[in-house]
């Protein structure tokens, strides 16, 4: 069964595409949708970012673990306290990848930008580096 059909669903189900959630614009020019929770409250959250093509974050870490899929587009991602391109790996949709509590990174995307996938347990924080 695909997410088309009419069949009714069991109560408490939820099925939802991607270009029909609800995707609010940040600060720094990406936009976000809030699937389960939220990072700044306490317990789990999942919450999808969309990157445009040629966007650029600076160093920064979080106070929790955090685990993520690209989902769409490619997404390149460095370590460390100084956003230095040198370091960045290229993530294609289905890579799988993690963001230790309080460990230094930095993103970029080029021309097609990206949809990532974000897995946690708040309250989490955006803490930069530079």
């Amino acid at each position: 069964m695909d997410q088309n059909s009419s069949a009714i669903l069991p109560p408490g189900v939820e099925l939802k595409h991607l270009s029909e959630m609800k995707w609010e614009p940040t600060k720094s020019g990406r936009w976000q949708t809030y699937l389960l929770g939220h990072p700044s409250k306490p317990g789990p959250y999942i919450y999808a970012v969309k990157w445009p093509p040629h966007s650029k974050a600076l160093a920064h870490q979080h106070p929790d673990s955090r685990y993520a899929m690209v989902i769409e587009g490619v997404h390149y991602i460095g370590y460390g306290e100084k956003y230095d391109e040198a370091k960045l790996h290229r993530h294609t949709p289905g890579t799988w990848f993690t963001e230790p509590a309080n460990q230094g990174h930095f993103g970029l995307t080029r021309e097609e930008g990206t949809v990532l996938y974000f897995y946690g347990t708040g309250p989490s924080a955006f803490e930069p580096l530079e």
